[in-house]
């Protein structure tokens, strides 16, 4: 499998101080392995990975095996920009 980020996520990582940058990395790194607390966002082909107040959303093409990194963005904000990805 292979990783893949959107606009989005690569902005706000570039945009992030570098402490969060590292942890988020970490975790979309850790996203091959499916490890971290992942969960199946009801209504969407989205999954969710948490990462303290941050999360990930991500889309997998099993067929092409490539994990999309779609969102990135703190909780409040994640979930109302969710339903849109």
């Amino acid at each position: 499998m292979k990783i893949s980020k959107r606009k989005q996520p690569i902005k706000y990582l570039k945009a992030a101080d570098k402490n969060t940058r590292v942890k988020l990395n970490k975790a979309i790194d850790g996203l091959l392995e499916w490890r971290g607390d992942i969960v199946k966002i009801k209504g969407t082909d989205m999954f969710r990975l948490k990462i303290g107040h941050y999360r990930i959303g991500f889309k997998v093409d099993a067929q092409n095996g490539i994990i999309s990194v779609e969102i990135v963005l703190p909780r409040g904000e994640f979930y109302k920009n969710a339903e849109r990805k």
